[in-house]
């Protein structure tokens, strides 16, 4: 008898503590507000693991009010617009949309950049904006009102509209596989076709860019046969690949590889505006724009070396070189720099 006394003693007293510890504002906070993640790098490269955040003591995916660690399965995103905000936008501050932020949802604000290449691949050029996206960060959904409609609009269908994709895509992956037995030709096709969708991180999405390159690898092996003919000679070959291949990684390394031909001629305005255009691509991956932009930073850090170079001889002369390599460069860093030391 004394134990349960004891017992339901001890039940009581954690019970008040509890409850002094909401009122003090540690868990009444959480309830009534938002729960944000400051970082969609991380919370993408850890997908449905622990991310700790600031104001979750707990950390991860622990529930503070349940104890049950909830598994997170979608990512919206909230665009802020360039004018900055001292609160968070009513639609926000919706009892069921906050419950969501301590569920299944990472909830994500981020700032309008228009170099941020997570926000050019999704296709973000204006603010506010609201995105949903799957743990790989591929979007699904995206509004450019920022309406309790619209917020809604996305918890409520993006799973769906994830689930819809996942069942066409293993259907059209098998689909491709199956070709490739019977018809190399529209194997290849299916293949392109699920890759120029630009989703990331699904099984067949890796799987269909691995037999891809395993199919193209014997076309891909004779581009330095191509070049070794001439210049021309392999920038027409790589612009049969890029017709071929399209806006899919390997056209993309194929119309790098005629951007950097084009430069190594001398056709340096060329070799620019085409990596430049391969930038303003709608839906191009984050890992495409890295390799595009490496591109474009060799470029531009040749043109450093010539304006380096421009700088050594007469001052007249220099300054005609200077504005040709301004005209040149333009839309690089190197082009920019000629420009000022031309004036």
């Amino acid at each position: 008898m004394k134990l349960a006394t004891v017992g339901a003693t001890l039940v009581l007293v954690l019970a008040f503590s509890a409850e002094a510890f909401a009122q003090r504002g540690d868990f009444g906070e959480f309830r009534n507000r938002l729960r944000w993640y400051p970082d969609v790098e991380r919370v993408i490269s850890s997908g449905a693991g622990a991310v700790a955040e600031p104001n979750n003591p707990f950390g991860g995916r622990r529930d503070p009010f349940g104890g049950m660690d909830v598994k997170k399965k979608y990512i919206f995103i909230y665009v802020r617009p360039s004018i900055a905000e001292d609160k968070d936008p009513n639609e926000f501050t919706n009892a069921d949309i906050v419950q969501l932020s301590y569920g299944e949802w990472y909830f994500i604000k981020m700032d309008l950049d228009k170099e941020n290449a997570r926000l050019k691949a999704w296709g973000v050029k204006g603010g506010p904006m609201i995105i949903g996206c799957d743990l790989h960060g591929n979007d699904f959904l995206k509004f450019s009102a920022l309406t309790l409609d619209s917020v809604r609009s996305i918890t409520r269908g993006l799973p769906g509209e994830i689930q819809k994709y996942e069942a066409k895509l293993q259907a059209d992956y098998r689909k491709a596989c199956d070709f490739l037995k019977t018809d190399e030709a529209k194997g290849l096709k299916g293949l392109l076709d699920i890759l120029a969708a630009g989703k990331q991180g699904y099984k067949e999405v890796t799987e269909a860019q691995a037999k891809l390159n395993d199919v193209s690898e014997a076309a891909f092996r004779r581009i330095e046969l191509a070049e070794s003919v001439s210049l021309e000679t392999g920038i027409d070959y790589l612009d049969e690949l890029v017709k071929q291949y399209g806006k899919t990684a390997r056209g993309i390394q194929a119309e790098i590889r005629i951007a950097q031909l084009d430069h190594e001629r001398g056709n340096v305005p060329a070799a620019v505006q085409r990596l430049n255009k391969i930038l303003k691509y709608e839906r191009l991956p984050k890992s495409e724009i890295d390799l595009v932009q490496r591109a474009l930073e060799e470029v531009s850090k040749a043109g450093d070396q010539k304006i380096e170079l421009a700088l050594t001889g007469d001052r007249n002369a220099s300054k005609e070189l200077l504005r040709k390599l301004a005209r040149d460069y333009a839309g690089t860093e190197a082009g920019k720099r000629a420009t000022e030391l031309s004036k």
